[in-house]
């Protein structure tokens, strides 16, 4: 399948995934769930998808992990304090999830912080999205897919530069946008 059907079949198995999970209704009785990253911009190229959680305390985001690893599909559920400057304060989830046959289990980064974050977060994505174009959509999945790693997934932070590179910068050259990665810290494979 080329790119852009990579990306919509994705996007259709990352909602079976949370439907057969029962991620949303867990995560509800919680609080609010903002989806960012290629999720929510609907450009993936690996089985992954990135939230916000209103701020839980440690206890209530064990609690999700619990009901989260109830599911016999889900395999691991991996707990951490943020130590990402951009996320203070932040708690880490990070359920992985066997469906499907991508080379790797499927991940949910579920990112709980309080709401004046999340807003910050959320701003370049909703611009983006704003900004984004059938055109630009299949620039950058199609970039995204030719940087796969050898685990099957982008480099490490370099989703929020690729939109960058390809939405505010306009760039078009693949070449060009690798390099603007690596100028950014990106770590290419």
């Amino acid at each position: 399948m080329n790119p852009t059907e990579r990306a919509s079949v994705l996007r259709q198995e990352a909602d079976a995934v949370m439907r057969e999970i029962g991620l949303l209704g867990i995560l509800s009785r919680y609080g609010e769930v903002a989806f960012s990253g290629s999720y929510f911009l609907d450009v993936m190229a690996y089985p992954d998808v990135d939230l916000y959680l209103s701020r839980v305390t440690i206890a209530q985001m064990f609690e999700i992990g619990g009901q989260l690893a109830e599911s016999a599909l889900v395999r691991e559920v991996v707990f951490a304090r943020s130590n990402v400057p951009h996320l203070p304060g932040g708690l880490y989830l990070k359920p992985r999830i066997d469906y499907g046959n991508w080379g790797r289990l499927w991940k949910i980064d579920i990112w709980s912080l309080d709401d004046a974050t999340v807003g910050e977060q959320m701003r370049d994505l909703w611009r983006f999205k704003e900004r984004m174009t059938p055109q630009l959509r299949e620039q950058i999945v199609t970039y995204k897919v030719s940087v796969l790693t050898s685990a099957h997934r982008t480099p490490t932070y370099s989703g929020y530069f690729i939109y960058k590179a390809f939405i505010d910068e306009g760039m078009t050259d693949p070449a060009a946008v690798t390099q603007y990665l690596v100028e950014q810290g990106i770590r290419m494979e």
